[in-house]
């Protein structure tokens, strides 16, 4: 699935299903900035969102090391 992640000043806010929210996202949080002083710096990055499944719950056969106790 593809997403655009929305990050500020290197940190990520959020992700949206197309550039056009991920823009209305930004604009969000500008409006929210008090002074160009302080303002942050707000980027996209387009990307495609994988999940990853954890490995099956099955513990494999103890093996034994040749070291006797």
């Amino acid at each position: 699935m593809e997403r655009f992640y929305i990050f500020k000043d290197g940190m990520q806010q959020g992700s949206t299903a197309t550039k056009e929210s991920a823009v209305d996202l930004i604009r969000q949080y500008q409006k929210q900035e008090t002074h160009p002083f302080l303002w942050a710096e707000f980027s996209i990055i387009k990307g495609e969102e994988e999940f990853i499944p954890y490995p099956s719950q099955k513990k494999a056969p103890r093996r034994k090391n040749g070291m006797e106790r």
